[in-house]
């Protein structure tokens, strides 16, 4: 946004610049008028006149004087009573109309802006009670929605999981509390769920990312539900079951519905590990006691019919019988090893995916990752109860593999039923031949890495799914593809949902899914941006000479809301005296600070609740040079944008007296509730500059380059510590 000259000068340097001309062009012209009809007489009228000259000239001189006096005066008074009354006038009505809507303007000037001014303020009145009867409208109108928004809310909170929506970029748009809980962190977790912030940042970006294209794979074959579980994440000391649901962004009737977001449901599996663990070490107690049994009753019978005096035929018969028990008891404790094995193997990260969507996704991956030619055939209506993101790294991998080692350009893909239960996918790698021991390589190659340190080898990951791998051999020791036989179900499986009470409230930011991506900063609107308002109370004013921070307080600002439930509300030892004359003003007793954590540990957690995050602050260099004289020692970058609501109050209001805290929420009719707290002023702050966005956009600064660059022109920016 360019300005012209005029619109850059303030008033007082347009006032003497306007008498400053004026006495110029007075001077100038008397004088120059004397001079020309001086040089216009002819020479004995000009020896006439230069003897007459210190006559005539006092009186033009004195006239000119008088009448500069008089414009001057003039121009003062026009300058006094009509120009800056017009523009304070006019930035107090931008204001009523803008930002405070109960602000009246004061009568000041000459009689008729004083006049103009009652007008105005009849208008407003007129104007701010034509706005309480469309609130009321409004309000009426939404009372119905209210309802339905509080239903939902009893229902999220009456869920017995937490519950996390995002749009498709990742961020967080909802949650409830139980998943505030869950992925919340505690001391040893820096990062936290809040909205806006990225769940990539708390799970795992990989499964959720594989999650997302089965979805939109399974979207586009009208399946109903093309992917539920994701993964099981350790979460603290917790194991937390993810399961993902898409939310459609088109009408429900459309055959090819597009995606706006996505809901992950947290379940908290960690008492059914802990008993079903506690139950497998019985089962494998017993069916170990129940063999050691077995061996010591045929020890004992054989030591018996060893004895002297026993009759062979009777002891005979009763070892046949003690036999027939005991091969009847281990046909069992095979039977029980086995359903052990199954059930061991079946526990895990699984999801009912369609094989033509694992086929696809594992093509999608081999030609983006190696440009490899990818051949694939599914057979219709065929499910599998996989880990579809497990298969699909390790199928990947085997393609880079080989095309690494052999030169491989392509494959075909395959999946076919093989009976009731069995799905067979096929890899093949046609007119070529490779050394069946590479297979086998690919085989014990470790993959992934659990959170206990155990790693998973493509074997184990298929040996998890109770499923064989086949080597299509030759006779010389090399192959032509392999097969591996996976479990199958007969439909989809939806999960019926159970009903338990959890804790509330539920938490709303559902414009959230019309967020841009990861847009530059600097070009969005300033109403589409997450800030995060902060504000420090220190020992001094010097931080250069050794004063520290002792309280630090942040609030996030999502989508124009306020968000006072994610705050930072935190006292800090800072090893050091705090001056008598620095409590008078914060109040804040230096005996509690001995025992709260040092400004890194805080730091640190303020970092990450910064991020993504345009940092506000009122009289921001002050709280930045604290930030950034610690920021080196702790390995930290404060980078993020900042803006300054002293400044940008100067920029909207550069006609007003004041641009203090005090002075702006007065003007604003803002309520400053804890004063000189630091959670007090940054939520102060927030609501400063929600009232400031309007003001700023109506004079044409709507983005945040926008807004940093108006920022330099303030006379307030040369302020530094």
């Amino acid at each position: 946004m360019s300005k012209s000259l005029g619109d850059k000068l303030s008033p007082a340097i347009k006032y003497w610049a306007f008498l400053i001309g004026i006495i110029t062009v007075i001077f100038a012209v008397i004088f120059g008028s004397f001079t020309a009809s001086y040089l216009n007489l002819d020479p004995a009228e000009q020896v006439l006149v230069e003897d007459l000259f210190d006559k005539l000239v006092p009186f033009p001189f004195i006239g000119a004087i008088i009448l500069v006096a008089f414009v001057c005066t003039m121009v003062s008074l026009l300058f006094r009573y009509y120009i800056i009354p017009v523009l304070r006038m006019a930035e107090q009505t931008r204001l009523i109309t803008a930002a405070n809507p109960d602000y009246r303007i004061t009568p000041e000037g000459a009689r008729e802006l004083t006049t103009l001014a009652r007008i105005i303020n009849e208008s407003a009145e007129a104007f701010q009670k034509l706005q309480n009867e469309v609130k009321d409208k409004i309000r009426e109108s939404n009372q119905a929605l209210k309802i339905e928004r509080n239903r939902l809310a009893a229902l999220m909170a009456e869920l017995p999981y937490g519950v996390v929506v995002c749009n498709l970029d990742g961020r967080i748009m909802l949650y409830n509390r139980l998943a505030s809980e869950m992925l919340g962190g505690g001391a040893d977790r820096e990062r936290t769920i809040g909205l806006g912030r990225s769940i990539f940042g708390i799970l795992d970006r990989a499964p959720l990312v594989h999650a997302l294209e089965v979805i939109n794979h399974g979207c586009a074959q009208e399946q109903s539900r093309p992917a539920l579980g994701v993964m099981t994440q350790m979460c603290g000391s917790r194991f937390i079951r993810v399961n993902m649901t898409p939310v459609s962004a088109s009408s429900t009737d459309a055959k090819t519905p597009s995606l706006s977001g996505f809901v992950l449901s947290l379940e908290d599996i960690t008492g059914e590990i802990d008993a079903v663990n506690e139950r497998d070490k019985l089962l494998q107690r017993m069916i170990d006691d129940v063999q050691e049994s077995l061996g010591r009753l045929h020890q004992g019978i054989e030591k018996i019919c060893a004895m002297p005096g026993t009759e062979s035929d009777a002891c005979e018969r009763h070892r046949q019988a003690i036999a027939s028990v005991s091969r009847d008891l281990e046909a069992h404790l095979a039977r029980a090893r086995q359903l052990y094995s199954e059930h061991h193997h079946a526990y895990g990260n699984r999801e009912n995916v369609d094989a033509d969507t694992l086929i696809s996704l594992i093509a999608k991956n081999i030609d983006e990752r190696f440009s490899l030619q990818v051949k694939s055939e599914a057979a219709p209506s065929l499910w599998l109860k996989i880990d579809s993101y497990a298969l699909v790294q390790a199928f990947a991998t085997l393609a880079g593999a080989l095309k690494a080692e052999y030169g491989l350009d392509r494959v075909h893909l395959s999946v076919t039923a093989q009976g009731t239960v069995t799905a067979i996918l096929q890899i093949a790698w046609p007119d070529r031949t490779l050394p069946a021991q590479a297979i086998q390589e690919w085989l014990a190659l470790p993959l992934f890495m659990d959170s206990a340190g155990t790693t998973d080898s493509p074997q184990a990951i298929i040996e998890k799914h109770a499923g064989q791998v086949t080597i299509d051999r030759s006779e010389d020791q090399t192959c032509s593809g392999i097969r591996i036989a996976l479990p199958t179900v007969h439909e989809e499986d939806v999960p019926s949902l159970h009903s338990a009470i959890a804790p509330r409230p539920v938490f709303y930011e559902f414009d959230l899914f019309h967020q841009p991506g990861q847009a530059a900063m600097g070009k969005r609107s300033l109403r589409q941006l997450t800030f995060v308002a902060f504000d420090t109370e220190t020992t001094g004013l010097n931080p250069a000479e050794g004063d520290e921070i002792i309280q630090l307080g942040a609030v996030r600002i999502v989508n124009g809301r306020v968000l006072a439930h994610e705050c930072i509300d935190q006292l800090v030892n800072p090893q050091r005296p705090v001056p008598k004359a620095s409590v008078k003003i914060h109040g804040i007793d230096p005996e509690l600070l001995s025992s709260q954590p040092l400004i890194g540990d805080v730091l640190r957690k303020f970092h990450a609740f910064t991020e993504d995050a345009v940092l506000v602050a009122h009289n921001a260099a002050f709280d930045m040079r604290f930030l950034q004289i610690k920021q080196e020692a702790l390995d930290l970058s404060f980078d993020n944008p900042v803006l300054d609501t002293l400044l940008l109050s100067s920029i909207v209001h550069p006609n007003q007296d004041g641009h203090s805290l005090d002075a702006i929420a007065e003007r604003f009719n803002l309520t400053i509730v804890g004063r000189h707290t630091a959670l007090g002023d940054a939520l102060v702050t927030a609501e400063v500059l929600l009232k400031l966005i309007p003001l700023l956009e109506a004079q044409g600064i709507t983005t945040l380059d926008e807004a940093l660059e108006a920022s330099r022109t303030s006379p307030f920016a040369k302020i530094n510590y």
